[in-house]
């Protein structure tokens, strides 16, 4: 059902890239016993931004990648150790204009379970494995955070003791509306 709706969806293009920073993430999926997760990262508190926060593989774009499904899947392996030709693509989201100057350009891929991730102990302290059955149902909520010494309202949803919030947050949120929309 997802490659179906994923396949029909036509992602938005950022109307200004060039006045931003391209980025892009993966989401990466795993189909377990248990269901389809989402495996998302906890920051290390070393990084140079966004420390301690949870998110998806990913970051800035390079020439050298050539596209922003290259820089996803470059930062995929760097930060979590998986393969490119381990990754399914199966779709795309909308891009994702962030409060920080970013576009991201956001890749749904799935991953074989089980598979061996080797985490960037300089990158990433942990793995959350998300299951899709929870962000089906779960309640989103807008938060006051602090954030490089602002205060921001952001919408963000909880899962054992995670907070999940901003653009990875918003992302989620995509992919629940593409996963639940019997329109697209």
């Amino acid at each position: 059902m997802l490659r179906r709706r994923l396949s029909a969806f036509r992602p938005a293009l950022s109307s200004n890239p060039d006045k931003k920073v391209c980025a892009s993430v993966l989401i990466p999926l795993v189909e377990a016993s248990a269901g389809v997760h989402i495996v998302l990262t906890r920051r290390t508190n070393t990084v140079k931004y966004h420390k301690g926060e949870v998110s998806f593989p990913g970051g800035v774009y390079e020439a050298e990648d050539g596209d922003t499904l290259k820089t996803a899947m470059r930062e995929c392996s760097e930060e979590i150790g998986v393969k490119p030709e381990d990754v399914e693509i199966v779709g795309r989201l909308d891009d994702m204009n962030t409060f920080t100057g970013f576009v991201i350009t956001p890749y749904v891929g799935i991953i074989p379970y089980p598979y061996a991730f080797r985490l960037n102990p300089g990158e990433v302290a942990y793995l959350i494995y998300l299951p899709v059955a929870f962000l089906l149902g779960c309640e989103l909520q807008i938060e006051t955070i602090e954030f490089q010494g602002t205060t921001v309202e952001a919408p963000a949803i909880h899962y054992e003791g995670e907070r999940i919030w901003g653009a990875t947050c918003r992302i989620l949120m995509q992919l629940r509306k593409i996963m639940t929309d019997e329109t697209v």
